[in-house]
């Protein structure tokens, strides 16, 4: 089965969807919901796991205490 998500901008209440040239259907079911606006900082919870997060986090803190270490 192949499906197909887009998010769309309404205009005096129509819609244009154009459908890709390999999607191949003779019927399609068509469900319209309001998009919920996320912040960056929700949408993307959860993206990486925490042990990823916390070695990320100490990886900035080391190169940030570079730029201020003495080069001369």
């Amino acid at each position: 089965m192949q499906a197909l998500r887009q998010i769309v901008n309404v205009k005096d209440n129509l819609l244009h969807i154009v459908l890709p040239n390999d999607f191949k259907a003779d019927r399609v079911e068509i469900i319209i919901m309001p998009v919920k606006e996320q912040k960056n900082s929700e949408r993307f919870s959860g993206v990486i796991s925490k042990e990823t997060a916390a070695k990320l986090h100490k990886h900035l803190n080391e190169i940030r205490n570079e730029w201020e270490r003495d080069i001369c």
